[in-house]
């Protein structure tokens, strides 16, 4: 079994092997959802430091420059909860920043890596990573927010307008 949570971990296999970015955010923005909630939570963080490299990618620049900020904001205030989690704030931080003064300097998109600190994190992410499927279709994870199949989302949506509707459910 893992000491870390599995969404945490899928969340890792996604950002660093196939830098599935908005996979990334759907992932852990869940796992924020049902364990934390809170708007200066590390996990926002972590979701805002890859919807900045999902909209870098896609040359999103003025979306990317905010979220950038905001996830560096973040981790500088949480530097304990990254440790938690097995990651070195500091280098996190530097990596984060130098990447985003190579967007602002016109220098195409890399992906980056989250430095660890912890080698049982390491060990877990391999260990997970063996059963990784990752996504290889360059042009689908730059536009995933628009390829992806949102029929499951759709039908839900419609399901609770019309429970509401029909007065069964309250918002």
């Amino acid at each position: 079994m893992y000491n870390y949570p599995v969404p945490y971990l899928e969340f890792l296999a996604h950002f660093h092997i196939d830098h599935d970015y908005f996979e990334c955010h759907e992932l852990l923005e869940e796992h924020w959802k049902k364990t934390d909630g809170t708007r200066d939570s590390v996990w926002v963080g972590l979701i805002q430091s890859a919807v900045f490299l999902y909209h870098y990618r896609r040359g999103n620049l003025n979306g990317a420059l905010r979220m950038a900020q905001k996830a560096i904001n973040c981790f500088y205030q949480k530097p304990a909860a990254l440790v938690r989690l097995g990651i070195d704030p500091d280098k996190l931080i530097t990596v984060i920043e130098r990447s985003l003064r190579q967007m602002q300097n016109g220098v195409s998109f890399k992906p980056i890596e989250i430095p660890f600190l912890d080698e049982q994190l390491k060990k877990e992410l391999t260990q997970f990573a063996e059963t990784f499927q990752p996504e290889t279709n360059e042009y689908f994870l730059s536009h995933k927010h628009k390829l992806r199949d949102r029929t499951e989302v759709i039908k839900a949506r419609e399901s609770a307008s019309a429970l509401k509707k029909a007065g069964k459910v309250t918002l």
